[in-house]
């Protein structure tokens, strides 16, 4: 009998030892215009972006200032700064060097990681802090058509370890714990002028808990 309780009772230990799953904080695939997102019909430089739904059900951001990343937090946030964030993305990039995808830990305008596809089929972890981008990692994802990458992108915080998978492209990972917490969302960038569009769809921001 002694015996069949300690079994039980590690059983029990084991069980309580499993870390706890990540849990999904928000979902969307844009099919509706009350999910929260901003919904607007002409620039606000609050946002530094231009974000619109269309009648394909997908959410789309556009640049309104050269060389300035344009966010848009999602309509709910995690408790902390360790996520993941799942999106397809469809870019134009247009004639200029747009690029568009998700972002983590982000402070302000000027401060948060960045996890990008680029019209010339690359895709980057980038670190902006103060306004200036440090590329922490870069490796490619195939083109649809020169200029344009149709894609989903997978980026994940955790801790110090920044990841970011595409589909078709592979991952690619890099270190770096300046920021802890912040907001998670939408970014794009490019000029104003060369038509850059990134079309969003089936948004997924999971918490992953402490660590």
């Amino acid at each position: 009998m002694q015996t069949a309780f300690r079994r039980l009772a590690a059983a029990l230990f084991a069980l309580a030892a499993v870390p706890a799953l990540a849990a999904p904080v928000f979902s969307d695939d844009f099919s509706r215009k009350t999910s929260g997102w901003p919904n607007m019909q002409a620039t606000r430089d609050s946002d530094l972006g231009f974000a619109v739904y269309t009648d394909t059900g997908r959410y789309q951001l556009t640049p309104v200032h050269d060389h300035t990343f344009g966010f848009i937090a999602a309509p709910k946030q995690s408790a902390g700064g360790n996520v993941r964030i799942e999106t397809d993305l469809f870019l134009y990039a247009g004639i200029g060097r747009g690029a568009a995808g998700v972002a983590c830990r982000y402070r302000d305008a000027k401060n948060f990681y960045a996890f990008l596809a680029r019209g010339d089929a690359g895709v980057v972890i980038a670190k902006v802090k103060d306004g200036e981008a440090t590329v922490l990692a870069q490796g490619r994802v195939p083109t649809v058509m020169p200029g344009a990458v149709d894609t989903r992108l997978t980026a994940e915080c955790s801790g110090d370890a920044l990841r970011l998978t595409a589909k078709g492209g592979g991952s690619i990972g890099a270190r770096d714990a300046e920021f802890a917490g912040g907001a998670s969302g939408l970014v794009v960038i490019g000029e104003k002028l060369a038509g850059t569009s990134g079309m969003f769809d089936d948004f997924v921001l999971t918490d992953l808990g402490a660590h």
